[in-house]
This record gives C-alpha cells, sequence and structure tokens, in this order.
C-alpha cells in the first residue's frame, strides 16, 4: 500500500514542478528549467515504478520525493509573491502617493 502512495506521489509531485515551472513566469530560467527537468524525473520514475517494473521488484524509497517537490514549489510562489511586489513598488516610485482630497489635518 506504500509503495501505491510512494508511485502516485512520484508522479503528482512531477506533474506538480513541471506545471509551476511552466506556469510561473516570474522565476529566473534556472529554476524554471530545474523545477521541469525534476519534474520531469519525478514523473518518469514514478510511472516507470507503476507501470514498468517487474511485479514484486524491490526498490529504495527516498525522501527526496517528500521534500523536493515542495521546496521548489514553494520557491517558485516566493519568487512570483517577489515580483509583484517589486511591481508594486515600481508602480507607487512612479505614480507617487495619491493626492488626498478634502479638508487638511489642523
Amino acid at each position: 500500500m506504500f509503495e501505491l502512495f510512494y508511485e502516485l506521489l512520484l508522479i503528482l509531485g512531477g506533474i506538480a514542478m513541471v506545471a509551476i515551472g511552466i506556469a510561473i513566469k516570474e522565476q529566473s530560467t534556472g529554476s524554471r528549467i530545474l523545477n521541469v527537468v525534476v519534474g520531469l524525473a519525478f514523473f518518469g520514475y514514478g510511472f516507470y515504478l507503476m507501470f514498468l517494473a517487474p511485479v514484486g521488484s524491490e526498490y529504495r524509497i527516498f525522501i527526496y520525493v517528500f521534500i523536493l517537490p515542495i521546496l521548489l514549489i514553494v520557491r517558485a510562489v516566493k519568487a512570483r509573491k517577489e515580483a509583484r511586489e517589486q511591481a508594486a513598488a515600481h508602480q507607487f516610485a512612479q505614480y507617487g502617493q495619491p493626492q488626498q482630497q478634502g479638508y487638511p489635518n489642523a
């Protein structure tokens, strides 16, 4: 049962990393390539274990399967957030503070 969970996690983590690598354009090119390559490797290995490996074969279970997709996805989301904050700060600096209407504070 745990083997099935491991294989599904490999496949789903791989798909998620490829999607994040393609979808979030605010990352550096190296980060996007890393996400896609690692995602394809995870997906390929999970596919192999689930469908192509001989029945009853033994394999090692690596903890990286549980940690690496989370780290790469968090890193991509942070890059997107920082890019949006920089764009907002640039827009704020370009246009300045909005003028207040009404009476000045005395």
